[in-house]
């Protein structure tokens, strides 16, 4: 019998699981072409419900206990609004909303007591999920996962470690904003949480909106603006948060708790004093500061040394390099949906074991959970954009040869679109737009007629397995998820020039034998330049989410500079 995981607050989801192996995995976003969509996921659920009967799922895991998420499941507009607040696509809220917010925001963030938020938010909160699910035709028993706790098990269940120090860290949810647990077995027992009130993720959120940034969105630009600074610290930051280690807290001088409110206080007191690269240097290194102190002690007092992660703060890839350069650290893995996004698979692999007891020792190779088009599928989209005279079309007998031999004879970007469609943020070779590594060019083509980034912000990489060595140091393990970032060589900067950051680093996707299409053309363009690499970023155009359908792949392509398509075994191009 299956598990159906759903998480309905920001990017909502779902997942199945089924003795511990995923049938699918996705996010709504894909289906509302809304980045980060919030609310219910229906086009999650009738998706990953179409082909398992009803009948075959036995329980229903749900994400989040939360009885502050009642007001947002009995009215979903509140949610509509919190994205457009996050999205600036709202006024900024005055001085008097913002104070009232943060006092608001102390009441309800640290959800206490438990005794009362927690049944309020299964009885309220569960009525109102029943209701949704029983108009998709799904009356299961519900089970409520901790925030956190589905957080622990996404990184656990996931990681192929037998035992393992499990670490959440995030913004804020269910009244905490991190968790340290012991998995053993397959068992998950939690040793240590930390409360949502002082929130190393709510500090680099807010830090992210003082730089006029999106919260819950492009902390990744905060992360790649730092290291265009000089080295300076900003020692005001600890009146935020910080963590104690004597008391395994982190803990807070300022009453500032709402992330908007924390956010203007930045802005009007650090920021007035330092360059946005400064203060974006400062507060990176501030929170890999804290991180590293909450790693290392817990290796220390559990003598465990294998590290499995989750939470949006590991979405810093920067963070995560030097946790997984820590001498004390024997091996790393970071959720690779490791922001909200992966609470519904979480939830779901945590009830799935209860209920199966099935403990996978393998650790994930890919995440192909998507959906997937047949050549068929794929033209009747293609015939009626050419009826339209939009587009002219061929089918070719080796697309990745194809592919690769534009990129090299004409420098080409690619936009390529192969089977299951990736589930989390990174293009991992199926929805991916792809150039040459070691083209200058490339990455300024790219943001020019596609992405539309700032300057500041770099591109990430694929590289085979076996070439991994020889272009990374230290080559720190077999990264399959661009979670982790990696130094190049210096010998061999100029060979990823373009898929590489200012400070000398990559976000490297380590290929093996997972996907054997994407293999063939990157092997292709290894014989012609001896690069066993190249730049890839998620193929959609900038501000929507990743492409997941031919429809979709084909928008792309008209609504961008981009001049040909590689889709199934079709190259396409615009007339």
């Amino acid at each position: 019998m299956s598990i159906l995981g759903i998480h309905d607050g920001h990017d909502n989801g779902a997942a199945v699981v089924h003795a511990g192996e995923v049938l699918g995995a996705i996010n709504e976003e894909r289906f509302t072409k809304l980045k980060n969509d919030v609310g219910f996921p229906n086009n999650s659920i009738e998706y990953l419900t179409k082909d398992i009967e009803i009948n075959e799922i036995e329980k229903i895991a749900i994400a989040r206990i939360d009885g502050a998420a009642i007001f947002t499941r009995l009215i979903p507009e509140i949610d509509v609004q919190r994205r457009k607040l996050f999205r600036r696509e709202v006024p900024k809220p005055s001085s008097i909303n913002l104070q009232m917010s943060n006092i608001i925001f102390k009441f309800i963030q640290e959800q206490r007591p438990k005794w009362f938020w927690n049944p309020v938010g299964r009885s309220v909160g569960g009525a109102a999920l029943n209701r949704r699910l029983k108009k998709l035709g799904l009356d299961k028993k519900l089970e409520f996962v901790e925030h956190h706790t589905a957080h622990a098990a996404s990184a656990y269940y996931s990681s192929g470690f037998k035992e393992a120090l499990v670490i959440t860290l995030d913004g804020a949810g269910d009244g905490l904003c991190g968790s340290v647990s012991i998995g053993d077995n397959g068992e998950l027992k939690r040793i240590n949480e930390f409360k949502a009130g002082a929130s190393l993720g709510m500090l680099y959120g807010a830090a992210t909106v003082a730089c006029d940034m999106r919260f819950s969105e492009d902390e990744g630009k905060l992360m790649s603006l730092a290291a265009y600074s000089f080295p300076t610290e900003i020692k005001e930051l600890k009146d935020y948060v910080y963590y104690d280690e004597r008391k395994k807290q982190l803990l807070s001088n300022s009453g500032k708790k709402y992330e908007f409110f924390i956010a203007e206080h930045m802005r009007n007191t650090l920021l007035w004093k330092n360059s946005r690269e400064a203060f974006a240097y400062s507060v990176q290194k501030y929170v890999q500061e804290q991180v590293l102190k909450i790693v290392r002690q817990y290796i220390k007092e559990t003598n465990i040394h294998k590290i499995a992660v989750a939470g949006g703060l590991f979405s810093n890839i920067i963070i995560n390099m030097l946790i997984n350069e820590l001498p004390e650290v024997e091996e790393l893995f970071v959720f690779p949906q490791m922001g909200d996004g992966g609470l519904a698979l979480g939830a779901a692999y945590y009830i799935d074991f209860k209920e199966n007891g099935k403990f996978n020792r393998k650790q994930i190779d890919n995440l192909y959970y998507g959906p997937e088009y047949s050549n068929s599928q794929i033209e009747s989209v293609l015939k009626k954009y050419k009826r339209g005279k939009k587009i002219s079309y061929e089918e070719v007998s080796d697309i990745a040869g194809h592919t690769a031999d534009a990129m090299l004879d004409k420098g080409e970007v690619a936009l390529w679109f192969q089977g299951r469609m990736e589930y989390g943020p990174r293009a991992l070779g199926n929805r991916s737009v792809l150039a040459l590594p070691n083209r200058h060019e490339s990455r300024d083509e790219i943001n020019l007629i596609i992405k539309k980034r700032p300057y500041y912000q770099p591109f990430a990489s694929t590289i085979l397995e076996e070439d991994a060595k020889k272009l990374l140091e230290p080559c720190i393990g077999k990264n399959r998820f661009m979670t982790v970032g990696y130094r190049i060589r210096k010998e061999h900067g100029s060979d990823l020039v373009a898929a590489s950051h200012i400070d000398g680093t990559t976000r490297p996707q380590m290929l093996g034998a997972e996907n054997r299409k994407y293999r063939e053309l990157i092997a292709r363009l290894k014989k012609s330049n001896g690069i066993g690499a190249l730049l890839n970023t998620s193929l959609n155009k900038h501000g929507r989410p990743m492409v997941m359908d031919p429809e979709d792949a084909i928008w792309t392509l008209l609504n961008t500079g981009a001049k040909n398509l590689s889709i199934g075994d079709f190259r396409v191009s615009k007339r």
